[in-house]
């Protein structure tokens, strides 16, 4: 059974936040592969829900051989979309709050199907021949941002009046079992260039403050909450340092088991002064990036810790 029919039969059609790989694949010419989809009966870009044991580009990549039989090169990050604009109700009533992590990667290989279940049809559009006005918004958006190029985008901060905690909407529905959730993590620096860092108190453990993304905000309202929230200071979002999907589970010490896609934020300092809100953090403070490397931690932490201080400069990682 698929994660997404497991999930589906415990919580029913209720919103929730589903993490999909997309792709926007480019052939020789520049065109881009448009599949046409069954759900929908639409033009969409091909892409699908991330699987337990796997990370963002490993489930992009998989995605696009099972809906189209071709192969990608090497992917670059187009950008994460989150924002409840993008919000979708599927025909069978389920209802979705995408976070869609999108790549553009060339044609490597493969050879054009169409599969009949998801797929009815593709083809290679020149970008001047792309029914954009037929498209819904978010493949719109994510073409267009994937033709004219530059950083990763995300969209600015923003929240509807009423969010909703995903992880205590879910948790009682699905006990401890593995839950495949996704949220942010912030590298905020101060004047000196040390970075914020905070002492959990479920497990004890320093690291960069973040959290799990509501229902009802994108992901960059995420990062500035969760650092508000957990240390007390203001950060402005500079730009998106990296998606960490590490495809091994985090249990947390009550048994729940959760694999997250996380967006990493650089950050600076906007405002307010370190505290802990002793609900989440019990201590905040500062680090310089060798003391963040040298931390004795979990391994997970540990290499996120690593790729955050590799790329922090101008690098983008995606692991």
């Amino acid at each position: 059974m698929s994660y997404i029919h497991w999930l589906r039969s415990k919580i029913g059609h209720r919103k929730t936040i589903i993490v999909y790989g997309v792709i926007v694949l480019r052939d020789e010419a520049g065109g881009v592969l448009l599949q046409r989809r069954t759900d929908f009966d639409i033009w969409g870009l091909p892409g699908g829900i991330i699987e337990p044991g796997e990370n963002i580009l490993e489930c992009t990549r998989r995605e696009l051989l099972e809906e189209s039989g071709l192969l990608c090169g090497s992917l670059h990050l187009v950008g994460v979309y989150t924002d409840p604009q993008y919000d979708s109700v599927y025909p069978n009533g389920d209802q979705v709050q995408q976070y869609s992590v999108v790549f553009q990667g060339p044609l490597a290989g493969g050879e054009m199907q169409v599969d009949g279940e998801e797929t009815s049809a593709l083809a290679f559009f020149p970008p001047n021949e792309i029914p954009f006005a037929e498209l819904p918004n978010f493949y719109a958006d994510m073409i267009r941002d994937a033709l004219r190029g530059g950083p990763p985008v995300f969209s600015p901060p923003f929240s509807l009046p009423d969010p909703v905690d995903q992880i205590a909407m879910i948790r009682p529905l699905l006990g401890p079992e593995l839950y495949l959730g996704a949220g942010a993590i912030v590298a905020a620096r101060d004047e000196q260039g040390r970075l914020l860092v905070v002492k959990r108190t479920d497990d004890g453990e320093w690291s960069l403050p973040g959290g799990y993304t509501n229902l009802g905000e994108n992901v960059a309202y995420t990062a500035q909450r969760e650092v508000l929230e957990e240390t007390g200071c203001q950060v402005a979002l500079e730009r998106i340092l990296g998606v960490y999907s590490p495809s091994s589970p985090w249990a947390y010490p009550n048994g729940d088991q959760t694999q997250a896609v996380i967006t990493v934020f650089r950050a600076r300092l906007a405002g307010g002064a370190p505290r802990p809100d002793r609900t989440e953090t019990s201590q905040v403070g500062w680090m310089t990036c060798d003391e963040l490397l040298q931390l004795e931690t979990h391994p997970i932490l540990r290499q996120l810790n690593q790729a955050v201080v590799e790329n922090l400069e101008q690098g983008v990682f995606v692991i």
